[in-house]
């Protein structure tokens, strides 16, 4: 018998000021990072890569000071207590699911962009249309299916906005 999957309540939260840790530097890192930007969070993002070696879009974000970056590797002290949100996006399992143990410890939550089961919280697909913002999430077994929803949202939005 499957084991029944607990959907998550969705909670549009103010991350104006709040202070997010991104580990990490990859794509789903950079991704994370791309879609939090406009919400007004302080974003920090640590990984193992020099400064240099990080995606230009990544690059562009700490020239711009959008974002602030340590090139450091994972230790326990990296997370301080502090944050409101960690993102464990390393490539690693073992050091995600580490940084999900302490989150939860210390009552941050936390997302484990390898592990659905240690996630506190799943990143919606958001679809932003000017005042408004659409998230669309999914009990974590089907991506694919939570990204074609979003498509067809979007291009019943693109619809809605055609001259009658």
């Amino acid at each position: 018998m499957r084991e029944k999957r607990r959907l998550r309540f969705p909670l549009f939260l103010s991350l104006e000021g709040r202070e997010i840790l991104i580990i990490g530097a990859g794509r789903i890192a950079a991704r994370r990072a791309r879609v939090l930007l406009p919400f007004g969070g302080r974003i920090r993002i640590c990984a193992l890569q020099r400064e240099e070696e990080l995606p230009k879009e990544m690059r562009r974000w700490i020239l711009e000071r959008q974002i602030r970056y340590e090139s450091r590797r994972f230790s326990q002290e990296l997370i301080s207590g502090k944050e409101f949100l960690v993102f464990a996006a390393t490539n690693d399992p073992e050091v995600n699911g580490e940084i999900a143990r302490i989150c939860q410890r210390k009552g941050i939550l936390v997302n484990n962009a390898s592990d659905a089961a240690q996630c506190d919280f799943f990143f919606p697909s958001i679809i932003c249309e000017e005042e408004m913002v659409i998230g669309i999430a999914g009990d974590a077994s089907n991506h694919k299916k939570v990204k074609e929803l979003r498509k067809r949202i979007q291009n019943l939005l693109k619809g809605e906005k055609r001259p009658k």
